[in-house]
C-alpha cells in the first residue's frame, strides 16, 4: 500500500470500505452509500488540497457549512456528517494520523419526523377489501399476500423479520410468531384472530401450491418456491395500498400504525418497545408526540380536577 502523503481518493475509499466490511460488518448496500458520501468529503478536501490525515476541525466545519450552503436536508447532512466522523475514527485506528477532528464536534439538529400511520378505519379498510379480494380469487398469492398484510399489522414485525420467519417459529395453536430481531435478538409476538385466520388459511390453501413440495422452511414464498425478497414485499404493500386506500404507504408504516393503535388502546410503552423489538425506550418514546392530543382529551374528561368546576 502506498505511504498516507501519496494516498489518492481511491485508495483511501477502499480501505475504508474494507474497515466497514470486515471490522464494522456492515452490508454491500451500506458500505456503498459509506463510500459515496466519504466520496464528496474527498472530494471537498481535494480540491483545498487537503490530505485526510491533515484536516482540522476548521475544515470539517467548513465542510458542514459548504453542504449546509446547497440546501441539503438536515438528514442528508447529519448522514454525512456520520460518515466524516467514521472515516477519521478509522484513520486514528489504523494509525495513519494522530487526532480525530470531529471528536468535540456536535452533531447537527434535526427536526424530528413523526410517523406516518393509517388510522382505525384506514387500517381496518384496507385489510378487508383485501380479504375480499383473496375471497372473490382466493390464488395462492392473494391468499399470501392478505396473510403477510394482516400479520404486518398485528405484530408490528420489519419487513426484513417478515422474509425471514420460518414456518417452525410460527404457533398458531398458542398464537405467538418466533421473530429473529436486530442483533440476532430473538422475541415472541403474539398473533391476533385475524392474523390467525388469514395464515391458516395460506398455509391450507395457498403455501404448497407455492413450494411444490420442496420442503422450503420459509413462511412466505414466491411464485417460485423460493422466500421473498425485501424489495418485492415493499412493493407489494406500496401497491395495494395505492390501490385500495390512494396512499402510497411502506411496510413500515404499518409497522407504525401497529405501535400507534396499541398506544392509543391504552398499552404501556415498556410493552410496545418489547413488541416493537426496540433496544431503547427512547424510540419508542416518538409515538407519544402522535397521541398527545387523545391523551389530552382522554385525561381532561376522566380527570376529576380537569372537568368542569366541583360545586362549592
Amino acid at each position: 500500500m502506498a505511504g498516507k502523503d501519496l494516498m489518492k481518493a481511491t485508495d483511501w475509499l477502499a480501505e475504508f470500505a474494507l474497515y466497514l466490511r470486515t471490522e464494522r460488518g456492515l452490508l454491500e448496500s451500506s458500505v456503498r452509500a459509506y463510500a459515496e458520501a466519504l466520496h464528496h468529503y474527498l472530494d471537498f478536501l481535494a480540491t483545498r488540497g487537503i490530505a485526510p490525515t491533515e484536516a482540522g476541525t476548521d475544515v470539517v466545519v467548513a465542510y458542514l457549512a459548504w453542504l449546509q450552503s446547497r440546501h441539503l436536508s438536515p438528514a442528508t447532512i447529519s448522514h454525512r456528517l456520520t460518515v466524516v466522523r467514521l472515516f477519521h475514527r478509522f484513520l486514528v485506528r489504523e494509525g495513519f494520523c494522530a487526532h480525530d477532528p470531529t471528536l468535540h464536534l456536535p452533531s447537527p439538529k434535526q427536526p424530528q419526523k413523526l410517523p406516518q400511520f393509517l388510522s382505525v378505519t384506514e387500517a381496518r379498510e384496507l385489510l378487508e377489501r383485501l380479504k375480499a379480494l383473496s375471497d372473490e380469487k382466493p390464488s395462492p398469492l392473494l391468499l399470501r399476500d392478505y396473510a403477510m398484510l394482516e400479520l404486518l399489522y398485528a405484530t408490528g414485525l420489519r419487513v426484513g423479520e417478515l422474509v425471514t420467519l420460518r414456518m417452525d417459529g410460527v404457533n398458531l395453536e398458542t398464537g405467538f410468531v418466533r421473530v429473529m430481531g436486530k442483533g440476532g435478538k430473538e422475541r415472541l409476538v403474539p398473533l391476533g384472530r385475524a392474523a390467525k385466520e388469514a395464515l391458516q388459511r395460506y398455509l391450507a390453501e395457498g403455501r404448497s401450491q407455492l413450494d411444490r413440495g420442496k420442503g422450503n422452511p420459509t413462511l412466505f414464498l414466491s411464485r417460485r418456491g423460493k422466500g421473498l425478497r425485501k424489495e418485492t414485499v415493499i412493493r407489494l404493500v406500496v401497491r395495494y395500498t395505492q390501490t385500495l386506500l390512494g396512499r402510497r404507504l411502506s411496510p413500515h408504516k404499518l409497522r407504525h400504525t401497529f405501535a400507534t393503535h396499541l398506544l392509543l388502546g391504552g398499552a404501556d410503552l415498556r410493552s410496545i418497545q418489547e413488541l416493537l423489538g426496540h433496544s431503547r425506550i427512547t424510540t419508542t418514546q416518538r409515538y407519544t408526540h402522535i397521541v398527545t392530543p387523545q391523551l389530552r382529551a382522554t385525561y381532561h374528561a376522566a380527570h376529576p380536577r380537569a372537568r368542569h368546576r366541583l360545586p362549592r
